[in-house]
């Protein structure tokens, strides 16, 4: 079974992307970063690289395009270069220029990765084992710790002391429509949540799908999905106002949330493997979570700041 994490595209002649994404936030919560570095073949086989930026104090975005020549991947573990800029497991580094100077390097150490078994691999389930799913979803560090400095446009931004986050999507196109929720730096304790709800194609018709996935590290895990028949109830959403909220009961537990985001920037994503289309993300989004036993015994409650949303109806 191929680690998620790992390049796939090699073979890939059109019609396909890959992207893997890094959140970082600062101990102090100031400074939020997330790199974007991937990949893309589009309809007519044209191939390019690219690393995008999402900077959560001025709520911008880049957009690097590079050479495909310029792209590189180890076929046995997590390690992505492009031009002068590497990604891995273990930490990144960047030198990109064009209308802004981002450099630095950071290093990641105490990860928290996902946790996989041969049956479910990925956050998806069985899903991840069909081979014409229109995009495919994996968690690679629910958590980690960082060191290390970025210098943005000549300001030096300190991360050390900070946490980060790493996730991957890769297909032909992200989802028509879709919910995307992302939380590490709850107020109460260490925890993280993810939530993802999407209209899904599926042998010629579609359905509406989602998963999540709470962990507070000491003990309490819960996934909550539509494969292993969890209910999303109470749900409420408005791109509008970028907020959203709902239910989610499973066997054993059930949580609460709410989400809205704050501010946020353009960002490119794949179309058939053309990065043409523009969807909003916030990484200063605000989350709440509270979570009960079948008993309606609290064993959580908490909310996150510097989290990370997307909004896409």
């Amino acid at each position: 079974m191929k680690n998620p994490a790992f390049f796939r595209g090699t073979h890939r002649r059109s019609r396909y992307f890959e992207g893997w994404y890094f959140k970082c936030i600062s101990a102090d919560r100031k400074h939020a970063l997330a790199f974007i570095p991937g990949m893309a073949v589009d309809p007519d086989g044209e191939r390019h690289a690219f690393v995008q930026v999402i900077d959560a104090a001025r709520g911008k975005t880049w957009y690097f395009r590079y050479p495909y020549a310029a792209f590189q991947a180890e076929k046995d573990r997590f390690s992505v270069a492009i031009a002068d800029n590497a990604f891995s497991a273990e930490g990144l580094s960047v030198n990109l220029r064009d209308d802004v100077t981002i450099q630095g390097q950071l290093v990641f150490s105490n990860s928290k990765p996902y946790p996989v078994s041969r049956l479910n691999p990925s956050i998806m389930g069985p899903f991840y084992f069909i081979p014409f799913m229109e995009c495919y979803h994996a968690i690679i560090h629910l958590t980690h710790d960082i060191r290390g400095m970025i210098e943005l446009d000549g300001q030096v931004l300190d991360f050390t002391g900070g946490t980060g986050y790493i996730e991957k999507d890769y297909g032909r196109s992200f989802p028509r429509t879709y919910i995307w929720i992302q939380a590490s730096h709850f107020d109460s304790s260490d925890a993280s949540f993810v939530f993802s709800r999407a209209r899904i194609p599926f042998m010629g018709s579609e359905f509406p799908g989602f998963f999540a996935y709470f962990s507070n590290f000491a003990g309490l895990s819960y996934r909550f999905a539509t494969y292993n028949r969890a209910k999303l109830a109470d749900w409420q959403v408005d791109q509008a106002s970028g907020s959203c909220s709902g239910k989610l009961a499973g066997r054993s537990a059930t949580l609460l949330f709410s989400a809205q985001m704050s501010g946020g920037g353009v960002l490119r994503a794949p179309i058939e493997g053309q990065m043409d289309r523009e969807i909003v993300e916030s990484i200063g989004a605000e989350v709440t979570v509270t979570l009960y036993d079948k008993q309606d015994n609290l064993l959580f409650a908490g909310t996150s700041s510097q989290a990370g949303m997307e909004i896409s109806l």
